[in-house]
């Protein structure tokens, strides 16, 4: 779909619990303010593990944002994430971007690990291999020579199925999609609002979700390992549903700090901790894993999401991993007219906000 620089884009992210919606505009300077901001609430179960079990109810609330919140355009950015999502550098013999293209058809089914019938391909060229040879994970062919030129490239899959759904929930509520990129790529995109991720060294980007816990680790600013891991926030909420006989709204209140009468602190921390530990045991198995794969120790982490709301979370995962932790603001690099939003609410719910944030920036990748 041909889109020019003057077409508005407008970002949608589809959580378990919530539908989160932004839309940037571009200054003269190359910066980004804030046009529209908005989230609706979903019903529980309506999204379950990134799989859209109730399309209708999901169309009618993403609907009813869009009406809430004024929006002009219908051409939308979507994201997609989890199980069915496959993402893997590799390393091929050197030659131009559409030959690769052409290659990797052809020779997909060595690298993805579903019915290449099934499956949405990508890949983009990352750069040539230095002379020390690659960090890849995956090598080319055993028959290739050791001097033959390399370059290295990002492997990209995604179910079809996974795609349709979220292209027919966009359709149902009235809107056209014009680009359904990866959770990964808009978390590195809300990144660089305000960090320049080529001056750090391995960088891993946590993203702790609800279902699903995103580690994007990088080096230089390019991707070097991803993996999206099956537990998130949401088995803790549950755990707090059953110890307390509270409903699931008022857990993500409890997280924050917020107690109801009676309620012990230490006890509730206690359940937090039990809970995440299992998250960061998993965060540990894949940064021994890049370390394996790069020789390279992963130096900070960059924290966003849900999970960021829970007080304490980025000194807990520092203790426990010994990586020092730093969350996210990415709205520290859009300019934001206090007179048309809620700068406190804003703040308040930043973790929430970034994958929309990074998608919102993709309509800028367009040229005329």
């Amino acid at each position: 779909m041909f889109l020019s620089k003057k077409t508005p884009l407008v970002a949608v992210d589809m959580g378990s619990h919530s539908i989160k919606l932004v839309q940037l505009g571009q200054l003269k300077n190359r910066s980004f303010e804030l046009v529209s901001l908005g989230m609706m609430p979903l019903e529980q179960g309506s999204i379950v593990e990134g799989a859209i079990k109730d399309p209708d109810q999901v169309s009618e609330a993403l609907a009813g944002l869009v009406k809430a919140e004024k929006i002009q355009s219908n051409f939308v950015v979507a994201s997609v994430s989890g199980e069915a999502v496959f993402v893997k550098k590799i390393k091929v013999p050197e030659m131009p971007e559409e030959e690769l293209s052409k290659k990797i058809t052809e020779e997909a089914e060595q690298y993805i690990p579903f019915d290449i019938n099934d499956v949405a391909l990508d890949c983009q060229v990352l750069g040539k291999v230095n002379g020390n040879g690659s960090q890849s994970e995956v090598q080319g062919p055993a028959d290739e020579g050791e001097d033959m030129a390399m370059m290295e490239a990002l492997l990209v899959g995604v179910h079809r199925d996974v795609i349709d759904e979220r292209t027919d929930v966009l359709l149902g509520a009235g809107l056209k999609p014009a680009i359904i990129d990866l959770d990964v790529f808009a978390l590195m995109n809300a990144a660089r609002l305000n960090k320049d991720l080529t001056a750090m060294g391995a960088t891993a980007l946590i993203d702790l979700g609800d279902s699903f816990t995103h580690v994007n680790i990088l080096q230089k600013g390019s991707i070097g390992y991803t993996r999206d891991i099956p537990i998130g926030g949401g088995y803790c909420s549950t755990m707090l549903m059953s110890k307390f006989q509270v409903p699931f709204s008022q857990t993500h209140r409890m997280k924050g700090g917020h107690l109801p009468d009676g309620v012990d602190k230490d006890e509730v921390l206690t359940l937090i901790v039990q809970e995440y530990k299992k998250v960061f045991d998993e965060i540990q198995k894949s940064f021994e894993y890049f370390h394996t794969l790069s020789n390279t120790p992963v130096e900070r982490i960059i924290l966003s999401g849900g999970g960021c709301l829970i007080n304490g979370i980025d000194s807990f995962m520092a203790e426990f991993l010994k990586v020092p932790v730093e969350q996210l603001d990415p709205m520290q690099g859009v300019k934001i007219n206090p007179k048309n939003f809620d700068q406190e609410m804003i703040t308040e719910l930043t973790g929430l906000l970034t994958v929309a944030l990074g998608l919102a920036t993709r309509r800028f990748d367009y040229s005329s």
